[in-house]
This record gives C-alpha cells, structure tokens and sequence, in this order.
C-alpha cells in the first residue's frame, strides 16, 4: 500500500474515532459504507478497512447482512478508564516527584501556572494544551514506561473526560483550584499532597461522567 493511501486512511479512522468518542456518533447509528465512501472522496475498500480497525477497538459491529453499525462509549467505559487512569497516574505521579531534576518540576510548574491564566482568561482550549504539555512531560521523565504508554493509548477517553469537566458553571473555577493544588504538588515535591489531588480529581471526573448526557 502507497504512503499517500496509509495517510488517506489513518485521516478517516481518526475523524471518525473522534466522532464517536465525543458521541457525534451515536449507539446504534449506521456506517454506510457507500455514504462514508462519498463523504470522504474514497472508495469503499478504504472505508471498509477503516471500518474493520474502528471494530477492532470495539467502536463499531459488524452485523452480518445489516453492515456496520456504531457501538460507542459508554458512561461504564469512560468510568472504568477514569479509575484505571486514577491508578496508574497516582504511581507515575509518585515515580515523577522522586526522581525528577529541578529543570524538569520548573517547566511543569510553568505549564501548570499558565494553566490556570488560561482558565482564568476562558481560554479553555488553550489550557487543555497545557494540561497535555504537562503530562507529556511527566510520562516522558517516569521510569514506568509501560504505564505511560497505556495512558496514552487512553488518551482520547482522557480528553472526553476534560471536556466535560467544563460542563457546569462552577466547573472553571474547581479546575483552577485544582490546578492551583498541582502546581503545590510540583513546588513542594509532596506526593501526601499528589494523593489528595489525584482523589478530588477522579471524584470530580466520575461526577461528570455520571451526569453527563453526553453518553449512556
């Protein structure tokens, strides 16, 4: 397969991962190959492919006959990710404050910093960009790897969550308290401190998650 056809497809099976996982694409909603085909300018063998690697990940079925169909994510998938991520971040976070140089706690802590001038300023998406950087960094300095790397692989899941830890009012303002606790955390190199905002911050994750009608 070409370079070009690689990229073509990889294109459409991220545009349409992330639909669904923002719910755009709903439970039980078809993918008809010969629409998505038109939509994207290509033709079904690509559409089919992508379609096979979307069920892979359990996103979508294949239903004999019928075709395929989306499967979705669920509130239990974004709750049990949500935990998982709770307990592999409260080891690497662990990991991090140990071992890492005072360079490496400076630029989290500027990341954190501008964080929350962002959130302050309701550039939301602009401090999603700094919550990335700051995770980057951490995963990259840890000597959990492995850990790392299937926090990654969630990574989509974990931007969903974000995105609705903006759905309330008040939502704004606990994010800036909380990221007013983390750069605490990265000042003092407390992991006591850590374990108290990796608590509060899946409390506040399950809560969206609960009450979001974002998904079933």
């Amino acid at each position: 397969m070409s370079a070009e056809n690689t990229e073509i497809r990889l294109q459409i099976y991220n545009d349409l991962r992330e639909q669904i996982f923002k719910g755009e694409l709903k439970s039980g909603m078809r993918l008809v190959e010969t629409r998505l085909a038109q939509k994207y300018h290509v033709n079904k063998a690509h559409i089919r492919y992508v379609l096979l690697e979307l069920e892979k990940q359990g996103l979508v079925q294949h239903i004999p006959m019928k075709g395929f169909t989306v499967i979705g994510v669920s509130k239990t998938d974004l709750l049990e990710v949500a935990k998982i991520r709770e307990m592999l971040e409260s080891a690497i976070f662990d990991d991090f404050l140990k071992r890492a140089s005072d360079e490496d706690l400076t630029e989290v802590m500027l990341y954190t910093k501008r964080k929350i001038a962002f959130l302050q300023a309701d550039l939301k998406q602009e401090a999603h960009k700094e919550t990335l950087a700051t995770f980057d960094k951490i995963y990259s300095c840890t000597a959990y790897q492995r850990m790392a790397h299937m926090l990654l692989e969630y990574r989509e899941y974990i931007n969903i969550m974000i995105q609705l830890a903006f759905d309330m009012p008040d939502d704004v303002e606990k994010t800036i308290q909380n990221s007013t606790l983390l750069y605490h955390v990265f000042e003092k190199r407390d992991y006591e401190l850590c374990k108290k905002w990796v608590e509060i911050r899946y409390k506040n994750l399950v809560f969206k998650i609960n009450h979001s009608s974002a998904f079933q």
